[in-house]
């Protein structure tokens, strides 16, 4: 992996082409190994690193500070992040694969060997790793915790599935309340079926003692037993429902989850300019190097601080709400920009931006699209030329950078193939794009 990233370092590359980059090739380098074992934690620890270094621009050195924590760019763009999955959790999801042939009985020499040399006649979840077990046996009981409570049993002649240890029931595992002890104590064993567990008349074996003891079981109804049936293992999604097993869906429940944001179909559509969409997520995460916050990091001498104002109009310091858009020049430029894609009911507040994301983000009127690419490429191209002044001096022009908003998003429209009706010919219009100049786009 360091090889292939240093090969693209010299490589001209935004954001989103390492994005892109990490997403395509890096991110699959590992596949093979992290279905075979679980990685180390040291490994893990590195591979990321290279990646999350790369991502920044760091270099070898890793001298570039990351703007966002690993933690929130490897959560789901529908979840705030940008879609890299965490090695570790990936590495979990491919493992449980193994999990699953073994709860399944897959027939297989390995599945054979484990029942016969590990499992002993026990259940796959009663096991201890203790003594001197392999590496990676430990390593793959370790998990068991993180998918159990997904994998359960429907039953129908009862004979496959362990009474106790198993997921059969809204009480499932009953281990988790009925020891061991007690299981013996009344004349049954760790590995007893339900089958085992049902007399003749459709009654639970099981004293009536029990009843007393764990009162809970006074609701557990009997099932109805099919004997010429198998029972059958099945995969329950994060809403109970049975799906087919796939290591998707196993990554979708060992990750770390946070709740949906309602602006990433805002920033995140087919339609969008790559570049744009990621600085519009660093912009809506606040994680712009701007002067208040560099105050807040005291970085520099207290004088140097003391004397930071925005490069754009040369009051205050900057921050995301002074330059989207509090900003006299920003102002301008958004004034101007935003009449051509009617959001004039938004004003110079970024709070009012966000307000317009929360409503119309799923949007897929052309005219909304249309608002979409300009809110990212204004945000985009002001950020650019108050860097342009801050670190070359240049004077801030508000007709330049009118101009190179209006190209950028006049150029991606050209790609659309739009159906004509009367709101897309006045959008053409205002753009000022003519039907010949059209090339279709699949995206």
């Amino acid at each position: 992996m360091e090889k292939k990233i240093d090969s693209w370092l010299n490589k001209s590359l935004s954001f989103a082409g390492r994005l892109q980059l990490i997403n395509s090739v890096l991110s699959s380098m590992h596949i093979y190994w992290a279905s075979v074992f679980i990685i180390p934690a040291r490994v893990i620890h590195d591979l990321e690193k290279f990646m999350r270094r790369f991502l920044w621009n760091a270099g070898s050195q890793g001298r570039a500070k990351a703007k966002v924590a690993w933690s929130d760019v490897c959560l789901p763009k529908t979840e705030g992040g940008l879609g890299i999955r965490s090695i570790s959790d990936v590495n979990k999801a491919l493992m449980t694969s193994h999990i699953w042939s073994i709860v399944t009985r897959r027939k297989s020499l390995w599945v054979d060997w484990i029942y016969a040399h590990k499992l002993n006649d026990r259940s796959f979840w009663d096991v201890n790793p203790r003594g001197s077990v392999s590496w990676g046996w430990r390593k793959l009981l370790a998990i068991r915790g993180s998918v159990r409570p997904y994998i359960w049993k429907e039953i129908r002649s009862g004979r496959q599935t362990k009474m106790w240890t198993d997921n059969w029931c809204h009480l499932s595992p009953l281990s988790a309340f009925i020891t061991p002890r007690r299981i013996a104590q009344a004349g049954f064993s760790m590995s007893s079926t339900v089958a085992d567990l049902i007399d003749g008349n459709g009654q639970w074996k099981w004293p009536v003692a029990w009843y007393n003891l764990f009162p809970v079981l006074i609701n557990l109804e009997v099932p109805q037993l099919s004997h010429d049936m198998l029972d059958r293992t099945v995969w329950r999604d994060l809403e109970g429902k049975s799906c087919s097993f796939r290591s998707l869906e196993v990554w979708n429940v060992v990750r770390h989850r946070e709740s949906i944001v309602p602006w990433f179909n805002g920033v995140w559509f087919s339609q969008c300019i790559p570049r744009h969409s990621f600085h519009l997520w660093l912009v809506i995460k606040n994680k712009l190097k701007t002067q208040d916050r560099l105050a807040v990091w005291e970085v520099g001498s207290a004088t140097n601080l003391n004397l930071m104002c925005c490069p754009l109009c040369r009051n205050n310091r900057d921050s995301r709400d002074h330059l989207f858009f509090r900003c006299s020049f920003s102002s301008k430029v958004w004034n101007d920009i935003k009449a051509m894609a009617s959001l004039d009911q938004i004003d110079d507040s970024w709070q009012s931006v966000m307000d317009w994301m929360f409503v119309h983000a799923s949007s897929k009127k052309v005219d909304h699209i249309v608002c979409k690419l300009v809110i990212a490429a204004t945000t985009y191209f002001i950020w650019l030329e108050r860097n342009n002044c801050l670190f070359s001096n240049d004077q801030a022009k508000v007709e330049s950078v009118v101009v190179r908003i209006k190209n950028i998003v006049r150029l991606r429209l050209m790609g659309f193939e739009f159906k004509g009706d009367s709101k897309v010919d006045r959008m053409l219009k205002t753009w000022e794009i003519a039907a010949s100049e059209q090339v279709g786009d699949p995206g």
